[in-house]
């Protein structure tokens, strides 16, 4: 049954909470966790007629979410003319049939992906009041890292990993990814937006990066003689300091360097408490003359309606080494846990608004 698909692709890519949010904007029963709940809107879809648009609206919110959720964002400043012939050319043309267009939306089965070999796809390009979406799907190695349960293993096993604090198992196995690339209507902007579902490694996601600028600009070449479209993008990093001052959101992550070349690391996700007021980070600012700051991630509370709040976050994954750079230069953000359209574009216009 489509809700039965619509959740299981869900339950791949985003976590229960940011699910629990959406399935109440979509008016639909929640029970504890996937299993129940996608067992609750499978018997229900069965049974009731009134349910058939809470659905629709669910399978609109996971349309979206292929172009929102968890992603590395790269913003390019283009000539409002080039931009208007990209999209003129995009509109006109028509993707190649693929293997991904066998279930998309929705990914592959496991036994089908493994078919599939590693080149990145074009499999839609949407036109929307705002924007034109180009949509491409690839294959990736994803390595998953988990610790092992030494209590599982037989006796023997026991005995010879004794003197291990820790046992850590690799699992390898491939996940299929959205990578999108979006023509601004109203700015004059390309966003190239990575899929990092799952926490993508820094190699893989500079990788995906690659690849999917260069699929745009080969495109874009082909298909509209606009050459390289995608060269140099914005610099992010005034928004580290800038964010800071500022009285936005709340800082949940804050790293820095003091006068005394000290580095300091800070990590509050839990809770109220903004780290900039923070007791601890707030006493040890007063004593020292200047912080650098060099990595921030701020979230923001936003109320959907009563009882249901969404708290995307943007992450400025900058490094110590940016500092002893001439120009501090930082191409690349992260937004994460948007449970829509309006939570993306809310943090995009909050880098727009602080960039200035």
């Amino acid at each position: 049954m489509l809700t039965a698909q619509i959740l299981e692709a869900f339950s791949q890519r985003i976590s229960w909470s940011t699910m629990r949010v959406i399935l109440k904007i979509c008016d639909l029963p929640v029970r504890r966790g996937w299993e129940q709940t996608i067992q609750k809107l499978t018997d229900e879809e069965s049974v009731r007629d009134d349910i058939s648009d809470k659905i629709e609206q669910l399978k609109k919110c996971y349309d979206n979410h292929l172009l929102v959720n968890d992603k590395a964002l790269k913003i390019y400043q283009l000539e409002r003319k080039n931009i208007d012939k990209l999209i003129a050319a995009l509109k006109k043309y028509k993707p190649e049939n693929t293997a991904f267009h066998q279930t998309y939306p929705f990914p592959l089965s496991d036994d089908n992906l493994k078919e599939v070999d590693f080149s990145q796809k074009l499999v839609e390009i949407r036109d929307t009041k705002d924007s034109l979406v180009a949509i491409f799907c690839t294959k990736r190695l994803f390595i998953e890292r988990s610790q092992i349960d030494t209590e599982e293993l037989n006796e023997d096993t026991r005995k010879d990993l004794a003197g291990y604090d820790k046992i850590i198992g690799i699992k390898e196995h491939y996940r299929q990814f959205f990578d999108v690339v979006v023509l601004s209507k109203q700015r004059n902007t390309i966003e190239v937006r990575v899929d990092i579902t799952g926490s993508l490694s820094s190699e893989d996601k500079s990788k995906a990066f690659f690849q999917t600028i260069q699929q745009f600009n080969n495109l874009s070449e082909n298909i509209a003689i606009v050459k390289t479209p995608l060269q140099e993008s914005i610099n992010f990093f005034p928004l580290i300091d800038n964010l800071y001052e500022s009285d936005e959101g709340k800082v949940v992550e804050l790293a820095f360097i003091t006068d005394e070349g000290s580095t300091k690391s800070e990590k509050m996700r839990k809770g109220s408490v903004d780290l900039r007021t923070e007791t601890y980070h707030y006493a040890g600012k007063q004593a020292v003359d200047h912080i650098t700051s060099y990595r921030l991630a701020i979230s923001w509370n936003i109320k959907i309606c009563q009882r249901i709040n969404s708290q995307p976050e943007l992450l400025l994954p900058g490094r110590a080494q940016i500092l002893s750079n001439q120009t501090q230069y930082l191409d690349e953000v992260y937004i994460l846990n948007c449970s829509s359209l309006d939570d993306y574009e809310f943090v995009v216009e909050k880098i727009f608004d602080y960039l200035e």
